[in-house]
């Protein structure tokens, strides 16, 4: 994928006439402003959309996913995990750059006549095959050997996926409703299981491919992405955090957390179709589209035009941010807050549940008549863990955590001590 990338570039530099081109056009055009610093939250990007947006849509992802928890226990140590960490954040550092590049390329390439409003893509994912074919298709071979190689990026994130879905499923369910099955036949299941849910993922493709044609995909990956794994960070986080929490306060507000936030986003997404949200898209021409009396071309535009020479100009408004903020400004509230940029949503979901999860957990607590059951204190946040204890102290934190177990791990003989300790434990109260 990164060699890929990395021609994609130097094709694109060398189309365009160098580094100086791409940036003096994406910078007559204003899209080289970083420092944005706009409070208002229906400003799509800023600073701080970038800084504590961005921080919970990518938390979630190291932090609360199958996935990834697969790959840092892959390794022996915490150590080792760690410094896996901070390769990977190397790695995909380089790659959000070189994706930001080849999109500077794709506008310094098309600038003044834009393949999506002349009609030969359809949608902007479309935008980087067609660059490829446009730039690299005289050369047999090229095109396909690049696409595949961005391909194969997208595809071993998906077998990740589909391997820890896997896991999950045979794990949690299969293994709970039939703990007698034998390793080898979990295996064989876990097999299937991985088999019917890459069939079902490659047929939801199609089913993306139409949306995409009127909803934008980008906000709606955003939505999925922070209104599901945005409440997980927050119920792994309020687990870890805070001894009193209870599960059944902790599942309403995820489940309180989800719907609010879909209700925002979809809602969101539905009226931005209808043209009732602020339209903070910048400029895009189309007075240099120049259409020769070639089949290629004429196919390559989306054209039936006989002419010889033709001449589309389009003269586009710019939208500056006052424009926008005084169309905009007497919005009933459930458009404002429709508006509001898809990067907060993660924070949104993420929070909701955190604060509903407290308060529903101190009403249960509150309202609880029978005894709590007690916590494993390894199973804690150790920094936590020890401010509560200076806080409150260790006798009425002991209601919640049990201080006499030993420390959890996931070795089987450490389990089995463990276990055997507990029991001599819980006899001995007895």
């Amino acid at each position: 994928m990164g060699v890929s990338l990395i021609a994609v570039i130097a094709a694109g530099m060398t189309e365009i006439g160098g580094f100086s081109v791409m940036w003096k056009r994406a910078e007559e055009t204003h899209r080289t402003r970083f420092f944005i610093l706009d409070f208002d939250p229906r400003t799509r990007h800023t600073v701080f959309t970038s800084i504590f947006g961005g921080m919970f849509v990518w938390l979630p992802m190291f932090a609360a996913t199958q996935a990834q928890i697969q790959r840092y226990n892959s390794v022996p140590t915490l150590t080792q995990s760690r410094k896996t960490l901070v390769f990977n954040m190397i790695g995909l550092m380089t790659i959000i750059i070189f994706c930001g590049w080849i999109g500077l390329l794709l506008f310094a390439k098309y600038y003044d006549c834009d393949p999506i409003q002349t009609g030969a893509v359809k949608a902007p994912d479309q935008l980087l095959p067609f660059f490829v074919m446009d730039v690299l298709g005289s050369y047999p071979g090229i095109p396909g050997i690049l696409v595949a190689g961005l391909t194969c990026g997208s595809m071993s994130t998906v077998s990740s996926a589909l391997n820890s879905l896997s896991a999950i499923i045979t794990e949690d369910f299969v293994k709970f409703y039939r703990p007698g099955y034998s390793e080898e036949r979990l295996a064989v299941i876990s097999k299937i299981i991985s088999t019917v849910t890459g069939i079902i993922a490659f047929a939801l493709t199609f089913i993306v491919a139409g949306v995409n044609q009127t909803i934008p995909i980008q906000p709606m990956s955003t939505l999925i992405h922070g209104s599901l794994l945005g409440p997980i960070l927050a119920a792994f986080s309020l687990g870890m955090f805070f001894p009193w929490v209870e599960e059944i306060g902790v599942l309403l507000a995820l489940i309180l957390s989800v719907v609010l936030t879909l209700f925002i986003g979809i809602g969101g997404i539905f009226a931005s179709r209808d043209g009732d949200l602020p339209n903070q898209k910048l400029s895009l021409r189309t007075d240099g589209c120049v259409l020769a009396n070639d089949t290629d071309i004429f196919h390559l535009f989306g054209t039936n035009s006989t002419q010889n020479s033709v001449f589309l100009y389009e003269k586009l408004e710019n939208t500056s941010v006052s424009d926008w903020k005084v169309e905009h400004a007497n919005d009933s509230a459930l458009i404002k807050l429709y508006s509001m940029s898809y990067m907060f949503q993660p924070i949104v979901a993420t929070f909701s549940t955190f604060i509903l999860g407290m308060i529903f957990s101190g009403i249960i607590v509150a309202t609880r008549k029978t005894p709590t059951r007690k916590v494993n204190q390894s199973l804690f946040s150790q920094p936590f863990l020890k401010l509560w204890k200076k806080l409150f102290g260790q006798e009425y934190l002991d209601k919640w955590i049990d201080f006499d177990s030993l420390p959890y791990t996931g070795d089987p003989v450490e389990k089995k001590k463990r276990n055997k300790l507990n029991s001599k434990l819980e006899i001995s109260k007895f």
